[in-house]
C-alpha cells in the first residue's frame, strides 16, 4: 500500500516508535538512500513481519520478496528506484506484511536486503509454552497458569487420563489462570494447550 503525505523522516522515525517497531534499517543503494521500521507480530500462532518504508516522494519499490528460509533464518528483498538525487520534501510511506508462517518455538533471524544487500537484521523469539499447576480453588477447579504465552491467540486447555484421547475443556485468551471445572478424581489427569489458528 502506498501513501503520499508530507512529512520529514524525522517525524517518521516517531511514526515508527510510536507504533513499537522492532527494528531500524536504513540504507543506501545506487545512491538512493531510505529508511524504515519493521515489526515482528505474533497472532493466532502464526507470525508477521510488519514493514514500514518512507521514502522520497520521487523514489519507489519496484518489488518486494520472494521470502527464502534456511532453517532459522529468514531473507527478505526490497528493490528500490528512482533518480539519485531527488528534490522534493513530502515522504512516501510503504506498507507490506509478509507471512513467515506458523513457527516453532526458538530463535529466529530476519534478514532483511535491498538489491540483495543486507540493510537490516532482527532476531526474535517464539516462546515455549508452560503449563504451570497452581492446585485446587475452594470450589474444587484445578487451576493452571500458562506462562510463556503469546498475545492475541485465542488457547484450548485440554485434559486426558491416558494420553491418548484428550477433552477440551474451554478456549481462553491469554489470561493469568486457565481452569478445569470439573476435574476427573480419582487418578491422574494430564493437561495440555493448544493455540487456535486463524
Amino acid at each position: 500500500m502506498r501513501t503520499g503525505v508530507s512529512l520529514l523522516s524525522s517525524m517518521f522515525l516517531g511514526l515508527c516508535a510510536s507504533l513499537g517497531c522492532t527494528g531500524m534499517a536504513h540504507a543506501q543503494t545506487n545512491n538512493i538512500t531510505w529508511s524504515g521500521g519493521i515489526s515482528l507480530v505474533t497472532t493466532n500462532n502464526v507470525t508477521y513481519a510488519e514493514y514500514l518504508w518512507a521514502l522520497p516522494c520521487c523514489q519507489s519499490i519496484v518489488s518486494t520478496g520472494p521470502l527464502i528460509r534456511n532453517g532459522n533464518t529468514f531473507w527478505y528483498d526490497f528493490d528500490i528506484m528512482g533518480p539519485p538525487v531527488c528534490s522534493c520534501l513530502s515522504i512516501i510511506l510503504e506498507h507490506t506484511t509478509i507471512t513467515l508462517g506458523t513457527l516453532d518455538p526458538g530463535v529466529y533471524t530476519l534478514i532483511t536486503t535491498s538489491w540483495s544487500v543486507p540493510v537490516a537484521t532482527n532476531t526474535f523469539t517464539v516462546p515455549t509454552l508452560v503449563l504451570y499447576p497452581i492446585g485446587f480453588a475452594d470450589d474444587g477447579s484445578f487451576q493452571i497458569q500458562l506462562l510463556n504465552g503469546i498475545t492475541n491467540a485465542n488457547y484450548v486447555l485440554q485434559c486426558s487420563t491416558n494420553l491418548v484421547d484428550w477433552t477440551s475443556l474451554s478456549t481462553n485468551s491469554l489470561v493469568p489462570m486457565l481452569t478445569d471445572t470439573s476435574p476427573v478424581l480419582p487418578g491422574p489427569c494430564f493437561y495440555r494447550v493448544q493455540i487456535l489458528g486463524k
